[in-house]
């Protein structure tokens, strides 16, 4: 069995000669601002202005920026300008959230390494600058698990900055 496939599918129609409704109902706006101006002002700055607007409503009827037309990427554009901005900063060694567990389910340390490897390697001063941005002490287990997790701080909307676990989906 044979089948037509449909193509250009994201063409507009036409429905007003050459041009489009949206095409159509711009440019129209433009051609009635510039109707209106017209009765309202002295002829040179009608003729300025006019020419202002129909150039802006030409652009955005048929230019088009990486195949979206010009009024979405104005449209974008200043969504993205108008909205916050919100920049993510991760540290490299992220906030460790102590554990909410009974002191009787407590485990046992495993083994300490030698004093001097861990100093070498800097854990010491990452679990107790852990346990100074917590408030608790960190034992060994929490700080090993905890290096597993990956956190981020964001500020929220009342500028107040927050610490959250970054969950990956992948």
């Amino acid at each position: 069995m044979q089948f037509q496939v449909p193509q250009f599918i994201e063409a507009e129609d036409k429905i007003v000669g050459p041009l489009s409704l949206r095409q159509f109902i711009y440019i129209s706006v433009g051609f009635g601002i510039s109707a209106l101006l017209y009765f309202m002002l002295q002829t040179w700055l009608w003729l300025i202005l006019s020419v202002i607007i129909l150039g802006v409503t030409a652009g955005v009827s048929f230019v088009k920026v990486g195949g979206r037309p010009l009024a979405k990427v104005i449209l974008s554009a200043f969504h993205f300008y108008w909205n916050p901005q919100i920049y993510v900063w991760q540290p490299e060694h992220p906030v460790v959230t102590p554990k909410r567990h009974a002191a009787a389910h407590e485990e046992a340390p495993p083994p300490v390494a030698p004093l001097r490897a861990k100093a070498a390697s800097g854990e010491i001063l990452h679990r107790h600058w852990a346990g100074l941005q917590t408030g608790t002490k960190v034992s060994d287990n929490q700080f090993a698990a905890a290096k597993t997790y990956r956190y981020e701080v964001f500020r929220k909307l009342t500028g107040e900055r927050e610490a959250a676990r970054r969950v990956d989906y992948r």
